[in-house]
């Protein structure tokens, strides 16, 4: 294989080896814009269509593996296997009895998740353990050894390290598998093994990382390796003096040559691992920044001890199988920290357990991720998790998965390096995340990417599926939860003229059961309660667990808890074992339009407080094209900027969500999309021709009237529909990247547009049509970007809510001039409409946000919430 040689849609990079099973190379997938790892298989093995298939059925079951010690594997493409790429170095010993103890738990949680779903790795060896940068350890080609054992070669390597797997006797009803220094005995003579093998294996890899050298493996010849694992017995005196007892033990009793007396769990070491009696045993603490955590402790100290006492005690008394009754409190989030952007929605959700709290806060201009003990009075920053949105829990309560530019991704809870799952696909352009999702103990995540159907994708990561289908009048679903059994979902459908529904549903069947007209989300909570918002109400209702319907009366758990009924978010969420975390409030649904001047002031409002998200000015600044209605339902109305007064261009809710709106220079016409194509609306009659069926999204009309800038929905491509010549459309540039709203300048020859090109948002200036010639404009996050009427002047809004203006020059080329920061919204996601001469700004703002107000944001937590409910 070659550089840029392409595998389906994966593109070689560089060869980083060469083993017993093919070559491995370093390549990047441009769907996902992500690097993976693929090992290209012999041509022997790939062309053997029997052979292949049952390394594909093999590798589905590999691909649910979802654990953070397990390299993930993403698929089967073309005769090659699609790995995660683990940078890093390869296991090697000696090493510090301390970080011996680090690496062995790593490795023996890997091994518990692989055979408790019955795979058996059988080739487990310092080469196949990668160390990456973080300390993190990673278990490399599971499944691997098996693929090798139905084709291996009876050809035996010289090198009993790195020798390939091995058969002495394929027509025997034993092989030889493994190479040769970690093989077991039962291995080296050719018998049918199980786990024992890999417990083996492990044994031998922590002789190897305590002495530097291995047991067996001293022989110049791979017949003197295997000998010596049948009939000599391991040397442990040659383990340092400072080993622990308990971890000679481990490893005696791993190597013991008969697998009947030998450990019979991995998930014994791991308990082993961490018997009391030495510092060494003690579980490593991730070290937290003084400056993450300190503004927490001090804050919340008087309460948080008072918190943890109580905390402690209710973790005690569950563990004993008797809790104590309701009990309420409050916790306040400390000072310099405050609400996130999408503070009306779930941001705050407890681990499964209850012990811990995964939370979305503010903190200077970003969102990030933090994690409260509710047993401690500290908390900390997950790094790299800037931009996340809507958390929710791993099963088994060590990951959690959030959404953050356009992708699902997931962080360990201990902190560490941050994994892409996946892209969303947003469905809405001004949603920044997905809208909700769940992962099951089979390791499959279930999200919501907006006004569409939910998908599925391991947790491992991949390219995600449809889990869900609309129904007829139903324009999306979202905010899903697996059931305990972990195949059934609960969720909420959005149809339209605000019908909205909890379902439950089981994954890969299309029948489902209606359970509850609701206009917000809902929560399964055990030991058998729906949990759903109803006028700032929190109710908790009994539901039958085989029929999914409701029993007995409603309950109300709390007063005043922030729900949206626009879009069905609600701001509670319940564990498994009965800790209830809402906040307390009302949720802002009105926007007001106001002009500005250069300075921020308002000059005067426009029209009376109403629910749309966002608008465009037209180009005679006289109207505004504005999106009006709720969740899965919206219409297109016009407001006259100097009365107020609005008029409804449709009626039917058929506008797509999210979508931009392009004015035509004389101001006369909009184009819009809908839900059956792209619409051009004549704004004095309201009446509409449909110009194309392909579902594309408006975003410019060229200053010369004769075509449309519009945007893919999945928003890598910009396209031009030309109405004049047969509302033909013809793809500008695809690209990898997300692109946001795209303008033209004055004179339609550039192109000011928003792009994830590198990473969060920025915003770009391109020539047209070739963008051929192009630079960035904002140097740390942007959207939105407008022009001025001479085109010499560029404004967006920064990542932190500032509006920007910057001097730009174009010509036989692009120049970037001086920018100054104008003025700060209320609100860092709102949008911001410039007049022709750059000295007004229409702003839609939340309304009653004018000027914003300082909050003292606090949480409510109630534990053992069912305890005093009765069910019928």
């Amino acid at each position: 294989m070659s550089p840029q040689q392409l595998i389906a849609h994966y593109r070689i990079v560089a060869k980083l080896g060469e083993g017993g099973m093919g070559a491995v190379y370093r390549a990047t997938d441009t769907r996902l814009n992500r690097d993976v790892a693929i090992k290209v298989l012999p041509p022997a093995f790939a062309e053997d269509a029997g052979r292949m298939a049952r390394f594909e059925r093999e590798a589905q079951v590999l691909a649910s593996l979802n654990h953070p010690n397990i390299a993930a594997v993403y698929g089967i493409e073309q005769g090659a296997i699609v790995m995660e790429l683990v940078e890093g170095a390869d296991l090697a010993g000696p090493l510090p009895v301390q970080t011996v103890f680090d690496y062995a738990r790593q490795i023996a949680a890997g091994l518990e998740a692989a055979h408790e779903k019955g795979i058996v790795h059988r080739d487990l060896k310092p080469a196949n353990i990668r160390v990456t940068p973080e300390g993190v350890v990673k278990i490399l080609d599971f499944g691997l050894a098996k693929a090798r054992e139905e084709g291996a070669s009876s050809t035996a390597a010289a090198s009993p390290t790195m020798s390939p797997t091995i058969s002495l006797a394929m027509t025997q009803a034993g092989t030889l598998l493994g190479t040769a220094a970690y093989m077991s005995p039962e291995q080296a003579r050719g018998k049918t093994v199980d786990r024992r093998a890999d417990i083996w294996a492990y044994g031998v890899i922590l002789f190897e990382m305590l002495t530097g050298r291995r047991p067996f493996g001293t022989g110049e010849t791979v017949t003197d390796t295997l000998a010596a694992i049948v009939l000599e017995e391991p040397d442990l005196s040659a383990l340092p003096e400072d080993t622990p007892p308990h971890l000679r033990r481990i490893v005696e009793r791993c190597l013991r040559k008969d697998p009947k007396v030998r450990l019979r769990d991995i998930g014994e070491a791991r308990v082993l691992l961490d018997e009391p009696g030495t510092e060494a045993t003690a579980a490593p603490t991730p070290a937290v920044p003084p400056r993450r955590w300190l503004p927490w402790a001090l804050a919340c100290a008087a309460l948080g001890i008072a918190a943890a006492a109580l905390g402690l005690a209710w973790m005690r008394a569950g563990a004993a199988g008797a809790g104590p009754g309701m009990v309420r409190f409050s916790m306040p989030l400390p000072q310099g920290v405050s609400w996130p952007r999408y503070s009306s929605a779930t941001q705050w959700v407890p681990s499964p357990d209850g012990r811990n709290l995964a939370m979305v806060v503010r903190e200077g201009a970003d969102d990030a991720l933090w994690v409260r003990p509710l047993n401690a009075v500290a908390a900390h920053r997950l790094d790299k998790t800037e931009g996340g949105r809507f958390p929710f829990w791993s099963p088994d309560g060590q990951s959690i998965a959030f959404f953050a530019e356009d992708q699902l991704k997931r962080v360990p809870v201990s902190g560490g390096a941050v994994q892409r799952v996946c892209d969303v696909g947003l469905s809405e352009g001004f949603l920044t995340a997905g809208i909700g999702g769940t992962w099951s103990k089979d390791g499959v995540i279930v999200f919501a990417p907006g006004r569409k159907p939910l998908m599925q994708v391991s947790a491992a990561g991949g390219i995600p599926a449809p889990a869900t289908a609309l129904e007829k009048g139903e324009t999306g679903h979202s905010w899903p939860q697996f059931l305990p059994d972990g195949h059934h979902l609960l969720y909420l459908a959005a149809g339209d003229a605000g019908h909205n529904a909890i379902f439950v549903q089981e994954l890969g069947s299309s029948q489902r059961v209606r359970v509850l007209l609701s206009a917000t989300r809902a929560v399964w909570s055990p030991p058998g309660y729906l949990l759903f918002t109803r006028e700032g109400n929190l109710f908790a209702q009994p539901v039958n667990g085989r029929t999914y319907q409701l029993e007995g009366e409603p309950v109300a758990l709390a007063e005043d808890v922030m729900a949206n009924e626009r879009n069905g978010r609600s701001t509670f969420a319940v564990s498994q074992n009965g800790v209830l975390v809402y906040r307390a409030g009302q949720a802002t649904i009105g926007r007001q339009l106001n002009w500005r001047g250069r300075d921020g002031k308002v000059l005067n409002a426009v029209g009376k407080p109403g629910d749309s998200p966002y608008g465009v000015v037209s180009p005679d600044e006289k109207s505004a094209a504005l999106a009006v209605g709720s969740i899965g339902r919206w219409d297109v109305w016009v407001m006259d900027l100097t009365s107020g007064v609005v008029t409804p261009m449709t009626r039917d809710g058929s506008l797509v969500g999210g979508s931009d709106f392009a004015w035509s220079p004389d101001s006369k016409m909009l184009a819009v999309e809908t839900s059956d194509g792209v619409r051009e609306i004549t704004v004095t009659s309201g009446q509409s021709t449909l110009l194309t069926k392909e579902p594309i999204v408006p975003q410019d009309w060229s200053p010369d009237g004769r075509t449309i800038l519009c945007m893919s929905n999945d928003r890598t491509r910009l396209l031009l529909l030309s109405p004049a010549d047969g509302s033909k459309v013809q793809t500008v540039i695809t690209t990898p990247y997300r692109q946001l709203r795209a303008v033209f300048s004055p004179d339609g020859k550039y192109v000011a547009y928003g792009s994830t090109e590198t990473g969060g948002p920025e915003i770009w200036l391109a020539s047209f049509p070739g963008f051929s010639v192009k630079r960035r404009v904002s140097p740390a996050g942007g959207t939105w970007a407008a022009w001025s009427k001479d085109g010499h002047r560029l404004f967006y809004v920064a990542a932190d809510g500032t509006v920007m203006e910057v001097e730009v020059r174009t010509g036989s080329g692009i120049e970037i001039g001086d920018s100054r920061a104008l003025f700060k919204l209320a609100s860092a996601t709102s949008r911001v409409i410039v007049s022709s001469d750059g000295q007004r700004f229409l702003t839609m703002d939340p309304a009653g946000a004018q000027p914003p107000t300082p909050e003292a944001p606090q949480l409510s937590l109630v534990i053992h919430w069912a305890a005093e409910l009765k069910r019928p």
